[in-house]
């Protein structure tokens, strides 16, 4: 499965429209792993990240089918532009570019976030998201 880009303005548009968290409205459904990567305009380590990210996605839809969703929010910033990163930062709660994050969600507390890193390797974030996987099936098995 590849990577599914939204663009940040569209993001905070359908936050808006729905009235949900962030991660409330990206990690959608039980059973599910959602890795989120954060990425901005004339960031170096995103360039180096992206295509890295996109090798994790289709080996592990390979391994795990739909099971794991990966997702790229891209933020738009030039020099003297700062705004919609600024926003970004409100929204994720981050500071650094690229972020990852895993999410998942619960039965009863909504969607949680397992994990979080700056331009992690990807031999952690692959660990990272087969332990979230086991967690998300667990759950999904709970509410049955």
């Amino acid at each position: 499965m590849p990577v599914k880009k939204i663009e940040f303005a569209e993001l905070e548009q359908a936050l808006s429209e729905a009235g949900k968290s962030v991660i409330d409205f990206l990690a959608a459904e039980l059973g599910k792993v959602y890795v989120v990567t954060v990425t901005r305009d004339g960031c170096p380590s995103c360039e180096k990240f992206k295509p890295r990210i996109d090798k994790v996605a289709r080996v592990t839809a390979e391994k795990h089918g739909n099971k794991v969703v990966f997702v790229q929010v891209h933020i738009r910033y030039s020099p003297g532009k700062d705004q919609e990163s600024l926003r970004s930062k409100s929204v994720f709660g981050h500071y650094f570019y690229p972020t990852s994050l895993i999410l998942i969600r619960t039965g009863d507390r909504g969607a949680i976030e397992y994990y979080r890193n700056v331009s992690p390797a990807i031999s952690e974030l692959r660990k990272n998201i087969e332990a979230a996987l086991q967690i998300a099936t667990f759950l999904k098995k709970e509410q049955k």
